[in-house]
């Protein structure tokens, strides 16, 4: 029956073959004094006329709606198998079929699943909420005011980055919110506030070319939020200089709260995903300073949970680009710095559900 099938198949062939969101920072931690800072890193259509073989092309399609039948009967009385897969051949002649009788889509003939349902927006919290942003990008946040800092041209006013802010927002608000919508157009909505952080990256980018200034851009705004943050006493402990890697980690885990009690993440997590130990007991032990001591360099991960910038980070990383918002890392950097340690950091994501394809069947 099956070399019938696949006779069938040649024949027809030959007769009608014309045609859940993870990111991920990973910090080195290096002595200043004995190991150098590593860098962060057409023609017309031809007509072909049958009025000559009109019974040729009625008995080819004689035989087409014959062997269609036999096809069919075949597979309508065929054993069922609630488990087996459909092999290769069956595949194919189910492709050949459906391209002679109707034709195939381009993008597929199976209909992409839908995706999962976006969460309700989480409201950001002040008083960190107006150091990270505000709706027109004004100098009173920390991100635009480090960017005209950084660009050094009194030709480029804080209007203008605004404006041009609002431009890249207004064009990109429609694909954003087809994917997570908004509840209120305000920073503090955490849709809103991707895109935002997207918006000014984008503004940034255009106005920063130079690639060890966007880095220095990124540096600087951890820096002037962690400044700021301790001025304005959102945190308590203050990193020292010449401090060991174990004395930091309490300021870590401050500057980890901060974030997540403001609701700017979800949660947060140090070290790998198995590690069941405390949030105080985790991050460095002594071996670690001992290292860093030495000269050796140290690594840390620290995972971010559902942070607000996600959605802005994986466009722009879908755009071929790896200058991203970032506040967290940045922000720890620059503790660690100001205890003397030179770091260097990579972010990354990972998506902690697994998604099946979503055009399987």
């Amino acid at each position: 029956m099956t070399a019938f099938v696949c006779a069938a198949m040649r024949v027809v062939l030959l007769l009608f073959s014309t045609c859940f969101l993870k990111q991920t920072l990973g910090f080195q931690l290096k002595s200043p004094g004995k190991v150098s800072g590593a860098k962060s890193a057409d023609s017309e259509p031809t007509t072909v006329g049958f009025e000559k073989f009109g019974v040729i092309d009625a008995e080819r399609r004689k035989i087409f709606q014959g062997f269609l039948s036999i096809g069919t009967s075949i597979v309508c009385f065929a054993p069922q198998q609630a488990n087996a897969a459909r092999g290769a051949a069956e595949l194919d002649f189910e492709y050949y079929m459906r391209d002679l009788v109707g034709g195939n889509k381009r993008e597929g003939n199976v209909q992409a699943s839908a995706p999962p349902p976006a969460a309700a927006p989480r409201i950001i919290e002040q008083p960190l909420l107006s150091l990270l942003l505000n709706d027109g990008c004004t100098p009173a946040c920390v991100p635009a005011r480090v960017l005209k800092s950084t660009i050094g041209d009194n030709s480029v006013t804080s209007s203008v980055i605004s404006d041009r802010m609002n431009d890249y927002r207004e064009k990109s608000s429609r694909s954003f919110s087809a994917q997570k919508k908004w509840d209120l157009e305000h920073v503090d909505d955490q849709y809103y506030f991707d895109l935002t952080s997207y918006s000014l990256w984008r503004t940034a980018a255009d106005l920063i070319p130079d690639y060890a200034m966007r880095d220095r851009f990124a540096r600087d705004i951890g820096r002037e939020i962690y400044r700021q943050a301790k001025e304005d006493g959102l945190l308590k402990k203050t990193a020292k200089q010449g401090d060991l890697l174990t004395a930091t980690v309490p300021y870590m885990i401050e500057i980890l709260n901060l974030f997540k009690d403001s609701k700017f993440c979800e949660s947060y997590r140090i070290g790998a995903e198995q590690n069941d130990k405390k949030d105080d007991a985790i991050g460095f032990d002594e071996f670690d300073d001992e290292d860093l001591q030495g000269g050796a360099p140290v690594n840390c991960l620290v995972s971010v949970y559902s942070p607000a910038t996600l959605g802005a980070s994986l466009q722009i990383t879908g755009e071929k680009s790896r200058f991203s918002p970032e506040f967290v890392g940045t922000t720890l950097a620059a503790m660690w710095e100001s205890a003397g340690i030179k770091v260097s950091y990579e972010t990354y994501f990972v998506d902690r559900e697994y998604r099946p394809n979503p055009k399987g069947t």
